[in-house]
């Protein structure tokens, strides 16, 4: 009788245990790895990885030769995400000049988000780019062109690195009480106010005429940076005395990264570029630069093989994607979409 128990026990652990499995969800994975735009498209191709996630108009080529299919775009699932924004280096002390700058990148804004220039900022789209109208126009309209970052997204930004563990340093580390500590001290808003209120004054008003040379980066082959290039196609540069290959000068940068060593070796004066790469910038490095004004947010999508059976993310647990690197605007996105992922670098 004893044995009779015991065995009626344990059937009654196994089967406990069997509908407690069966209940347990198993946790999801993505697998990534770091590539640069042109080795995604050409991994994406040769079936290497299920996906990329990059800055446009990567996406948008994807799409329009036939090998890709956005699976999901970063405005759709993060609404004001940190992307790109407008720096400067603490050394660039010329408040003239930086007012200057702030009220071009203003400008050129505006322009592309006034929708009676469509036809021209196609066109300006496609002198940028090298790229096709087709793409030009899906790669726009996919991208949100932004006057000012919102801290409250970026601060979700800085909270999804701080898990990951992105950063080197801690905010008490460096001096901050908190993170919103630091983000005002990051963060100067004083020209973009500045600048506004003239505007709303005066539409036709122009900041002083600056003296003085600029050095302007941004990333290459990047259609966040739209902006830039209608500022100085459409004559503002030259109207606050900053004259295209003579006292300011424009430099393509490959990645981020790349523009974040060039403000370290003092060749850059201000910069588009991530407001990530940015933040990992200033936190990991101590890197003297402040943001002053937006550039964009959204403009980034996952793509997948366009002949895949993937049609959500949980169709990508256990497969390999590509994003531009760890803690970059990218990694962060990705992040984001993955939430409940185990994400495994490799």
């Amino acid at each position: 009788m004893k044995n009779y128990v015991v065995i009626g026990l344990i059937i009654i652990l196994v089967l406990a245990g069997i509908v407690v499995y069966e209940n347990y969800p198993t946790k999801k994975s993505i697998y990534v790895v770091s590539m640069t735009a042109d080795e995604m498209s050409a991994s994406l191709k040769n079936g290497t990885i299920a996906g990329f996630i990059i800055w446009e108009p990567y996406p948008s080529k994807a799409v329009s030769e036939g090998y890709g299919r956005r699976l999901v775009n970063s405005k759709d699932i993060w609404e004001n995400h940190p992307s790109c924004d407008l720096a400067i280096s603490e050394d660039l002390k010329d408040e003239d000049m930086i007012k200057a700058l702030v009220w071009t990148q203003i400008k050129g804004t505006r322009f592309i988000n006034n929708h009676s220039n469509q036809e021209k900022v196609l066109q300006y789209g496609q002198e940028f780019s090298g790229l096709d109208r087709t793409i030009v126009l899906a790669a726009i309209n996919n991208t949100i062109y932004t006057e000012f970052p919102d801290i409250n997204q970026t601060k979700k930004g800085i909270e999804i690195l701080y898990k990951a563990g992105a950063f080197k340093n801690t905010m008490a580390s460096m001096g901050y009480d908190n993170v919103d500590e630091f983000l005002s001290n990051l963060i100067i808003d004083k020209y973009y106010k500045e600048v506004k209120k003239m505007l709303e004054e005066d539409p036709g008003w122009t900041p002083p005429t600056v003296n003085g040379s600029l050095r302007l980066g941004y990333t290459e082959n990047n259609i966040h940076h739209l902006a830039m290039y209608i500022a100085q196609k459409e004559g503002y540069f030259e109207r606050v005395g900053l004259i295209p290959g003579k006292n300011v000068q424009f430099t393509g940068y490959r990645s981020g990264r790349a523009l974040t060593d060039a403000f370290k070796h003092r060749e850059v004066d201000a910069a588009d570029l991530g407001t990530i790469v940015i933040i990992r910038y200033s936190i990991n490095e101590n890197g003297r630069i402040n943001i002053v004004n937006g550039v964009n947010t959204g403009g980034s999508s996952l793509v997948v093989r366009a002949d895949s059976d993937i049609k959500s993310l949980d169709d990508l647990n256990g497969h390999i994607i590509a994003t531009t690197g760890f803690v970059t605007c990218q990694d962060t996105i990705m992040r984001k979409m993955f939430e409940g992922f185990e994400i495994s670098s490799i």
